[in-house]
């Protein structure tokens, strides 16, 4: 009787303590995961090769002026001009006046939607209107998005 108390015993007690491993682990697996981060960082890639160029004073202020139409570092500017990328930067400032544009209007509909402007005889037609403009700059917008992709 004592053996089999005995072996019930020490049965409990090593499931027992597995039990306890198992949730130490789980809970180490969530902490090392948390510690990872959800999502997957960016390379960056090293930029650890330095070139230096001699150039006058006329070279070097020409360059000045070209690189001040940009919101860009003057080493950022040689580096796209000379991997000849493409400098839209300017672009997307036009883009955030179409969706200030578009927000504006959603703003004048609801207010012709709301009661007090029903002295307008054409109202149905303004909002008609208003929708249609509405619809060309999200389609602009998302046609330029997917050129870029």
């Amino acid at each position: 009787m004592e053996k089999d108390f005995l072996q019930e015993f020490i049965n409990q007690a090593t499931k027992e303590n597995e039990a306890k491993i198992a949730r130490e682990n789980r809970k180490k697996y969530f902490q090392d995961l948390g510690r990872k981060g959800g999502l997957k960082t960016k390379e960056n890639k090293k930029m650890d090769k330095v070139i230096s160029i001699r150039m006058t004073n006329a070279e070097y202020d020409i360059l000045v002026q070209n690189q001040e139409k940009y919101p860009l570092k003057l080493s950022t500017y040689i580096r796209n001009v000379l991997l000849e990328k493409e400098l839209k930067i300017n672009e997307f400032q036009t883009d955030e006046v179409l969706l200030q544009y578009g927000m504006y209007f959603k703003k004048i509909t609801n207010l012709l939607r709301n009661r007090e402007w029903n002295v307008f005889e054409n109202k149905k037609e303004i909002l008609l209107r208003i929708e249609n403009l509405i619809e060309l700059i999200h389609q602009y917008l998302y046609s330029k998005t997917q050129k870029n992709e």
